[in-house]
């Protein structure tokens, strides 16, 4: 049996059992041996295709002895791009590209030159970062349920950060849940429930804080099971998540009973929306039947919502929102005995680039409300549903983007309604 055989026998696995058979073949040395060669060959065929310009651009392995003259920098970094543009201008990319117009990315492009300097570790030479970010934070948090617990109580106010995307907002959410449990319940062992369509960056999350995550099968309709979630609870488990949509199958987790499975436990409950934040409450305005996945839900405790994506701000920003100023406190790092002084950073990054923060926050009041319902107007009228499942996967009228959700029942293909899938 060749490799693809023996994945596909993996596949169908219960996923611990599989993760511990993998290990356990790779130790074999002929295994290891026709995984090495499977490796090179795989790499030998992309190599084509990952770097298309060797030997037809100047290259630079080293600092060249004199600087290169600025014009000559500019022309190959616009032929470069000219040659790249027709890859995604045709709008069939999925994930890469979500606003091609050319007046929108000129727009962003100005305000980028002139804010070029700006970063928000330095908020005293840059105060206009603090307000950029805290403002994209409160349309973010008021857009997904944060207007419905307007309060002066820090508990319960929904409170965020501006990240680098969706991976960072997804680790920095997992590290808070895992500190905050330290704190307040002393679990030294953390574990983290998700279906088995959470996107990687939990994955990511639990191999860079030692959370243990469970990924729990789903169910037929390829949403998460909430029975089965939560059979899985255990004594250390200290969040769980569910997306809105997923990215495999773009479909909405139930993310109602969900939360209401992590309120009754007493732990946290994340909503992936990096995909959806900035299309489902607009969705709901116009009248379709968005099932519940916000701060409006009660249990739902944190959320995490790409601007990057069809928010149209440029690449690469998101935001991490929390239902309390407290749990959001977990997610903080700060060093006092250091000799250079008093070191504080929100996220993950120390200096950061503010210009993509003031990017974003031009983005989001330019479309402004009319904008974003208009363009998941232009969407839902581009849409078609499948001849054998009914399901709607949407695609940007604007023929920038790719196909983003599913608000009904789930079929097997991420490209629904697509021909020829």
């Amino acid at each position: 049996m060749d490799i693809a055989g023996i994945a596909a026998k993996l596949q169908r696995l219960n996923p611990r059992v599989a993760a511990a058979a993998e290990r356990l073949a790779v130790a074999i040395p002929a295994v290891r041996s026709r995984l090495d060669r499977e490796h090179d060959r795989m790499l030998a065929g992309m190599e084509a295709s990952v770097k298309p310009y060797r030997g037809q651009v100047a290259s630079f392995l080293r600092l060249p002895a004199q600087g290169v003259p600025r014009d000559e920098i500019l022309q190959q970094v616009d032929d470069l791009a000219a040659r790249e543009r027709p890859r995604w201008r045709d709008g069939m990319v999925s994930g890469a590209v979500y606003h091609g117009d050319d007046d929108h990315i000129a727009f962003l492009s100005r305000v980028y030159a002139i804010t070029s300097q700006v970063n928000p570790l330095h908020a005293d030479l840059w105060p206009s970062a603090t307000k950029y970010e805290a403002e994209i934070v409160a349309m973010t948090a008021g857009m997904l349920g944060g207007d419905a617990v307007l309060t002066d109580d820090s508990a319960r106010q929904i409170v965020g950060s501006v990240t680098s995307g969706g991976t960072e907002s997804i680790l920095l959410a997992m590290r808070a849940y895992r500190d905050w449990a330290r704190a307040t319940r002393r679990i030294t062992r953390p574990e983290l429930v998700a279906p088995a369509t959470a996107h990687v960056a939990f994955d990511k999350a639990a191999q860079y804080f030692r959370i243990r995550l469970v990924r729990v099968p789903v169910a037929a309709d390829y949403r998460a099971d909430v029975d089965a979630m939560r059979r899985a609870i255990t004594r250390n488990t200290v969040a769980l998540a569910g997306s809105a949509p997923t990215f495999p199958h773009g479909v909405i987790d139930p993310i109602e009973g969900l939360a209401a499975v992590a309120r009754e436990r007493g732990i946290g409950f994340h909503t992936d929306a990096c995909l959806g934040g900035f299309v489902l409450p607009w969705a709901r305005r116009l009248g379709y039947d968005v099932p519940g996945f916000d701060f409006n839900v009660p249990g739902v405790t944190s959320m995490s919502a790409d601007t990057h994506k069809f928010g149209y701000a440029a690449k690469g920003t998101s935001v991490v929102l929390y239902r309390g100023a407290h749990l959001r406190s977990f997610q903080y790092f700060t060093a006092t005995e250091w000799p250079g002084g008093l070191y504080f950073s929100p996220t993950l990054a120390g200096s950061r680039p503010g210009a993509l923060s003031a990017v974003c926050w031009a983005a989001m009041v330019a479309t402004g409300e009319d904008g974003y319902l208009e363009a998941t107007r232009r969407s839902a009228a581009a849409s078609r549903p499948s001849p054998t499942c009914g399901c709607w996967a949407t695609r940007c009228g604007s023929s920038h983007s790719r196909p983003i959700l599913s608000t009904s029942t789930a079929c097997s293909s991420r490209w629904c309604g697509e021909a020829g899938t």
